[in-house]
């Protein structure tokens, strides 16, 4: 087990001992510092394979050694030299707190920064971009609540992960006394003297007149120490006043430019909520205005994007032509279409070469992938981010709470779950914001049986293959199934682990602000973060994988390209494992083909319905389903099966970001395949029954 030595500094009122406590447990060990009668607070947590020593540090407004308790705190940095500094910043007074940051973001690399209270700051108004904070000051930046429990697992996770890292040292802008502080730095690494911290940092506080750092540098000789004495003499000649109030309002201006472009503060009035409101707290009418209101929601949003369920409606009524053009302007059509007319270009400028259709179907079918879902996926994220930051989405939780609470779930699993209709990625990295652990590991592991974008479009393009009533009713038939074994498997789950003695009751602990007009700019921010995080994690192996599936369709056994996809390595894959698809009425010789589709929906969930087409050499999904000789019943239970089963890569590669357990990602795609098999297959039976 590897030791870890962490300290914990903060300014007096940060709530840095809530904090330590609450990372500690109250397994403290109290002594004092070495010479002093100062209490020197000390713990040992043990978090996955490493033993964490968290040593909290005295409370000091900054690191000028002018009083005893920071001369320990500054003396433990740099002597004992800790694997990680956490420096504590209070996000109700970002610009008082912070400064302390910036001292220790300019003496150690090795440094997290720690926002406090966030659970207070949205019902205050202080809303606060946490990315851009990290960007501007060159560390990690974590959120945490240590009474509601926020964020302790990100920032232990932050402990492991940063603790064999440093970043570069912070560099302020000092306006006038830039030269002064580069020469210093410059004879001290000239000299090639070597100190106990970095140069630049001995040089600022040289020119403050630091006396720690002044005894240390006048022993490095005299010639040396003139030279060094001579800029600080000029520097204070130039600028005409006292070089440590510069330098500190210097310092104060730098954390105000900070907080001028990552925190947006709205002053919002605390009223007695009305009637309208307090339904969101009435036992029986919560949980129906809420579902209603999320529903109401969503289906404007799947409308905008995909057509439907407006579409379906039109059709039921007669209205043909009105529900062509409503799928024709939706903004998947429009956006596919514009893909399409990309390829045709290719092909016309480059020809049907190898290396043409490589572009075309391995890069520009995998960048085709991300980009026709993001629309979809960032209209979840604001309509989110507007719930959220108005005030409602908290509300809407505690709504669903008294429902959820009877399936093993709390108000909690909301956010994940509601963006996992947009797609898997986004819903699994927002369960980091579930306090209970045993919830968190259950959503995870389930999460993906909520039917995405990508598996919206199937849906879609099956129902309407089929026609009639089955098409009609399958839609709503596949969502109902998959929430229902979403429900089952986690309230199974939750029953095992409090048989265990593991589970925790679900309960939801929320701040409830005050309900307001949204900010659009706290809205992007919201936004733009969600959806940054799903390019970056699902479109790099979405890409990755698209490439290292086309050479499998396209190589043979020789490893050579092939012209027949029945050729293809994936083919002979598919051969040995379409033999599981005969109980659901996959037979004859092309049944190897919906299990090769099948295979390639784990890379993409959609790359189902285009190798359907492109191995049956149909142009629509009804024609591939001619050739392949499948039954209604056995169309619907394909609909089930490609519904829940295995997360495509992506989800699983976040899954496993999430939990650093193989184990359980394995287990969980186990559980996932055999529920959907057995689903898909009992309602092949009914089906089969009925007809």
């Amino acid at each position: 087990m590897k030791r870890l030595l962490v300290a914990l500094i903060g300014q007096p009122n940060v709530g840095k001992s809530t904090l330590f406590n609450a990372i500690t447990r109250g397994h403290v060990i109290v002594t004092n510092w070495p010479g002093t009668t100062v209490e020197k607070h000390e713990a040992t947590v043990t978090y996955g394979d490493h033993e964490v020593v968290v040593v909290d540090l005295p409370g000091v407004y900054g690191l000028t050694y002018s009083t005893l308790e920071e001369k320990i705190s500054r003396d433990f940095i740099l002597k004992d030299k800790p694997d990680l500094v956490i420096v504590l910043v209070d996000s109700l007074a970002l610009e008082r707190t912070m400064y302390l940051a910036i001292e220790v973001l300019e003496l150690t690399g090795k440094a997290v920064v720690a926002v406090t209270k966030v659970d207070e700051a949205h019902s205050k108004g202080i809303h606060i971009n946490y990315e851009l904070l990290e960007k501007a000051l060159g560390a990690p930046v974590i959120p945490v609540s240590a009474v509601k429990g926020l964020g302790l697992r990100e920032l232990l996770n932050s402990v492991v992960r940063y603790a064999e890292v440093e970043n570069k040292l912070l560099l302020v802008n000092y306006g006038e006394l830039n030269t002064f502080i580069e020469s210093l730095t410059s004879i001290l690494q000239e000299a090639n003297i070597k100190l106990n911290y970095p140069h630049r940092w001995a040089a600022i506080k040289y020119l403050e007149g630091d006396p720690e750092v002044t005894k240390q540098l006048e022993a490095l000789g005299k010639d040396l120490y003139e030279r060094l004495k001579g800029i600080r003499e000029e520097a204070i000649k130039r600028s005409g006043q006292d070089l440590a109030a510069l330098m500190s309002r210097k310092r104060f201006e730098f954390v105000e430019s900070i907080v001028r472009g990552a925190v947006i503060r709205k002053c919002i009035q605390t009223r007695r909520e009305g009637r309208l409101l307090r339904v969101f707290y009435n036992p029986y009418l919560a949980p129906l205005v809420s579902l209603a209101l999320l529903i109401s929601i969503f289906v404007t949003v799947f409308v905008v994007n995909t057509g439907y369920p407006l579409t379906a409606l039109f059709e039921s009524m007669g209205l043909h032509q009105a529900s062509m053009w409503l799928s024709e302007h939706s903004l998947f059509s429009m956006m596919e279409r514009a893909l399409e007319a990309l390829s045709r270009g290719i092909y016309s400028i480059a020809g049907y070469t190898t290396i043409s259709r490589f572009l075309v179907e391995a890069v520009l079918g995998g960048v085709s992938v991300i980009l026709l879902f993001t629309p979809l996926i960032l209209l979840v994220l604001v309509v989110i981010g507007m719930l959220e930051d108005s005030g409602l989405m908290p509300r809407i939780a505690v709504g669903l709470h008294a429902l959820a609470q009877k399936v093993g779930l709390s108000g909690h699993a909301l956010l994940p779950i509601t963006l996992s209709f947009g797609c898997n990625v986004p819903g699994i990295l927002a369960t980091r914001a579930t306090p209970n652990e045993v919830e968190r590991v259950r959503l995870v592991m389930l999460l993906s049986f909520i039917p995405c974008q990508a598996r919206l479009i199937i849906l879609l393009a099956i129902a309407s293959s089929l026609g009639g009533f089955a098409g009609v009713a399958l839609l709503p038939l596949a969502y109902v199934v998959s929430f229902t074994v979403l429900i089952m498997i986690n309230w199974v789950l939750y029953k095992l682990a409090e048989r265990l003695g593991e589970a925790i009751t679900p309960e939801i602990l929320l701040e409830l602000p005050p309900v307001h007009k949204p900010i659009f700019k706290v809205v992007w921010w919201y936004a733009w973060f969600h959806l940054k995080h799903f390019l970056v994690k699902a479109g790099m192996v979405i890409l990755a994988a698209n490439a290292v599936a086309w050479f499998f369709v396209n190589a043979n056994h020789s490893l050579r390209l092939t012209g027949s996809v029945n050729e293809s390595l994936a083919a002979t894959a598919s051969r040995s494992i379409s033999v599981l698809l005969v109980p659901l009425g996959v037979v004859g010789d092309n049944a190897w083909i919906v299990a090769y589709a099948l295979l390639m929906g784990f890379i993409a969930k959609e790359l189902f319905l285009t190798t359907l087409i492109s191995a049956t050499g149909t142009t629509t999904v009804k024609e591939a389903f001619s050739v392949l000789q499948l039954t209604p019943a056995s169309i619907v239970a394909m609909a089930v099966f490609v519904s829940l089963y295995v997360p495509c890569l992506a989800t699983m590669v976040t899954m496993y970001s999430e939990t650093k357990s193989f184990k359980l990602v394995l287990k969980s795609v186990l559980l996932i395949n055999v529920t959907a098999y057995f689903t898909s297959l009992l309602v092949y039976s009914i089906l089969n029954y009925i007809v």
